[in-house]
């Protein structure tokens, strides 16, 4: 399968939370930020946390987007810059979805079983999740290289031009894509605002 990568996209700014959910807890004191990176790291290397730098367990790169704040689409393309050369695919995570790394093995069994650019992950839903998806690295680069720093631009940009190459769908068997949007996710996810 290739060596793979991993981005964390970390740096929103939680306006629709209210507070820094990154920093949220669960019952054994980890962060929300920490499970996710440490949860990447069990299938990636490197593993780049594009957001502030915070404390975590899992050895990762941390960089921030270009332009700060500039959105997810920024992140990613900021993030891809420390992808090393021999990495053949990256996996984009959110880092407020505590369970988004349950899905990469799934995603690269998907892909390797077939001629597609990318993997993503459908909610139950039906919506495509950019940001819970399996990317081959040379497609990625390629397609992104047109959007300059990528600010303000929609991260669905990136399957939408993927597509012609090969964009495949995943459902969600895990809840893989359940991400932190609002306090009521924290509290059925398990996370409580932290010390």
């Amino acid at each position: 399968m290739g060596r793979l990568a991993a981005i964390v996209i970390a740096g929103g700014q939680a306006r629709r939370f209210g507070a820094d959910k990154l920093a949220l807890r669960d019952d054994s004191g980890r962060t929300l930020l920490d499970i996710v990176c440490t949860g990447a790291a069990e299938y990636a290397d490197p593993v780049i946390v594009v957001g502030p730098q915070r404390a975590v367990d899992a050895t990762v790169i941390w960089t921030r987007e270009v332009p700060a704040g500039g959105g997810p689409c920024a992140a990613l393309i900021t993030g891809l810059r420390d992808v090393p050369a021999d990495c053949d695919q990256v996996m984009v995570l959110a880092g407020d979805s505590p369970r988004g790394a349950l899905a990469i093995p799934r995603l690269r069994e998907v892909l390797a079983g077939s001629d597609h650019v990318a993997a993503t992950l459908v909610d139950d839903q039906g919506r495509e999740q950019p940001i819970t998806t399996l990317y081959d690295v040379s497609a990625l680069r390629r397609v992104t290289a047109t959007y300059g720093s990528g600010e303000n631009m929609s991260v669905r940009r990136v399957l939408d031009d993927l597509r012609p190459a090969g964009v495949i769908g995943v459902p969600d068997e895990n809840g893989a894509a359940d991400d932190v949007d609002r306090p009521e996710d924290a509290r059925r996810l398990g996370f409580r605002p932290g010390p």
